[in-house]
């Protein structure tokens, strides 16, 4: 299913399953990568009559409403993305502006609070590989994974997190359960290279801190798209 990422820095081209890109800046000295020119089409940016900084953050939103994604999504399989303009759209550039800053910057936003902490013994947020606990099935007597509950390690395990939340997804995988799957020890079977994410900070807390951070902008996320208006396309 198609989706939207963010980045203010230079994507590896796998971020994105086929990915197209809208790129904010054009780098056109090469002597010179301060020298940021606009790579806004001048012509959309009189038809919708706002400046570069809204019409990239209009075209944010855009590309994050579940109208425009249900109205486009047999072209957004095969094609690049088709801007249309819409009503109401100072409404999207003010809410695209509220998810370009969430999104860039979720590692400053406050950790979701209402989740529960149950600590085995001395806590150690060292991680090796998040899991979801599992739950029996009533009716299929079969065990399955209980969303609401990661087991982040033999130490640590977090419980009610909102099931919403994982509602907010990214190249097919809630960014809850890419936070899981990528922040894991795992070892290269040819290489026999060992890749550790507990080094990648000298916060001992960054990784489980980063977990509860993006539920919270999953559900921060969520509800903004939400206050998106009704799709009405002008032009």
């Amino acid at each position: 299913p198609f989706s939207t990422l963010i980045t203010d820095l230079i994507p590896n081209m796998d971020s994105l399953e086929k990915g197209q890109g809208f790129v904010r800046f054009n780098h056109s000295d090469d002597n010179d990568l301060l020298h940021n020119d606009s790579n806004i089409n001048s012509d959309f940016k009189a038809m919708l009559k706002l400046n570069d900084t809204c019409v990239f953050a209009y075209v944010y939103a855009l590309l994050n409403s579940k109208d425009y994604q249900s109205l486009y999504q047999n072209d957004l399989r095969k094609e690049l993305a088709h801007i249309p303009i819409v009503n109401d759209k100072e409404k999207y550039v003010e809410i695209g502006k509220q998810l370009i800053d969430l999104h860039l910057n979720y590692e400053k936003l406050p950790v979701y609070g209402k989740v529960q902490i149950d600590y085995s013994g001395k806590p150690d947020y060292r991680v090796t590989k998040m899991k979801f606990a599992k739950k029996r099935n009533l009716e299929t007597k079969k065990l399955e994974n209980d969303r609401s509950t990661i087991i982040f390690n033999d130490s640590i395990t977090i419980s009610n997190i909102p099931l919403k939340a994982y509602e907010y997804v990214v190249n097919g995988r809630s960014a809850i359960e890419w936070i899981m799957d990528q922040y894991r020890v795992k070892t290269d079977k040819k290489s026999g290279i060992t890749d550790d994410p507990n080094g990648y900070s000298d916060d001992p807390k960054y990784i489980f801190n980063l977990l509860l951070r993006i539920i919270n902008v999953s559900l921060k996320t969520l509800k903004l798209i939400e206050q998106l208006p009704k799709l009405v396309i002008d032009k």
